[in-house]
């Protein structure tokens, strides 16, 4: 009883995760397909290509759940290079891919990845490595806390110069919640937060497209046509879906009106197909997944891999409810994807990834298999 009891989480997160990825397969076929058959002449290109991304990231899923997650805090450093090495190139014109004013993406035999997604992993491992080998230091603030925010502001830096404010402002958020799970102390967490707004309003200030998303999520309709048209053609999804949609592939928004509805906006043409009931499913899964991976790292009984946990469950649910606050247009536009469901092969990878690790730690932890000075 108590082996079922053990086991329960596991097969609920595996439910969770191939229930998102079915329900992201099926979206994004019918928001795509405009897209698709516009730019390459056929209306299943996009999502042929995330399948074939999905069965990549199920290799990796399954490399994962059997490798030690202990293994990672072992190299690192290595990691650590290797990704700051990748985030510098992406900074190199002519080697970097530049789309929509941003340098996210290097093309390596004709494949194209994003090493900022990379680096919401490393750094997630990089943290809970640290954090966990300073637990004595932790409330010492130059021996256990600015190390750590030192790499760390280099990695933001790095991923801001390439133009992604909103994969910067994530890692921020995600960095924030391992730091405070670690044990610093409240006063090092107001000043990190306080440093972090002041720094995030001058990255806005300094951007005037950034200024305009902001404005635009005040008012949109003071530029329906401009910077307001995405928000106010994502509202239309839902006025149009009402509480059970029109149905699959009836869209009329995805039908060029709605710019990014294969990707940053694809939550709109869930909820304008599927209606209310399909929007709040999505959110319900989330929400779900989040419980369990939360319960999942309670259950950890050592710092590194409790801390790891953590910031792999913490980093989906941020972005997933980011995503979903502005299409909801409760946030203002952020350019950043819904996990497993939008379209984007590296993130998808990565985050598949990622939920293996989770899964080996929850494997690990039920054999007693961790060592706390490995």
């Amino acid at each position: 009883m108590k082996n079922i009891k053990d086991n329960s989480l596991d097969v609920l997160l595996i439910g969770f995760i191939t229930i998102l990825l079915g329900i992201g397969l099926g979206f994004l076929y019918t928001a795509s397909q405009p897209v698709s058959d516009r730019f390459y002449g056929v209306p299943y290109h996009i999502v042929l290509k995330q399948a074939i991304h999905m069965g990549v990231g199920l290799v990796f899923f399954i490399f994962a759940i059997f490798i030690d997650h202990t293994i990672y805090k072992k190299y690192i450093k290595l990691l650590v290079f290797i990704t700051l090495i990748l985030l510098v190139i992406t900074l190199i014109p002519g080697i970097s891919k530049e789309i929509m004013g941003a340098r996210r993406w290097l093309t390596v035999f004709g494949l194209s990845f994003q090493p900022s997604e990379l680096a919401k992993l490393v750094v997630i491992i990089y943290l809970s490595s640290v954090l966990s080998n300073k637990e004595e230091y932790i409330l010492d603030f130059y021996k256990g806390v600015f190390p750590p925010l030192c790499v760390l502001g280099v990695f933001l830096v790095f991923i801001f110069a390439g133009n992604d404010f909103s994969t910067t402002f994530l890692i921020i958020m995600c960095s924030f919640i391992i730091f405070y799970l670690a044990g610093v102390n409240i006063f090092t967490l107001g000043m990190m937060s306080l440093i972090g707004l002041l720094s995030s309003a001058i990255m806005i200030m300094l951007a005037p497209y950034r200024m305009k998303r902001l404005f635009a999520f005040i008012n949109p309709w003071n530029d329906p046509l401009g910077s307001g048209w995405q928000t106010i053609q994502a509202m239309k999804c839902f006025a149009l879906g009402k509480f059970f949609g029109v149905g699959l592939g009836e869209s009329t928004q995805k039908n060029m009106a709605l710019p990014e509805a294969h990707n940053d906006y694809i939550f709109a043409i869930i909820a304008e197909e599927g209606g209310a009931v399909a929007a709040v499913f999505i959110v319900i899964l989330f929400f779900g997944l989040a419980l369990i991976g939360l319960n999942i790292s309670k259950r950890v009984e050592n710092k590194y891999s409790y801390l790891l946990a953590s910031g792999i469950i913490v980093m989906i649910f941020i972005q997933g409810i980011m995503n979903i606050g502005v299409v909801l247009g409760l946030l203002p536009a952020t350019g950043i994807t819904l996990p497993f469901i939008s379209s984007g092969g590296t993130s998808l990878i990565v985050y598949m990834f990622m939920i293996g690790v989770l899964l080996n730690i929850s494997l690990v932890n039920k054999k007693g298999l961790v060592n706390e000075n490995r």
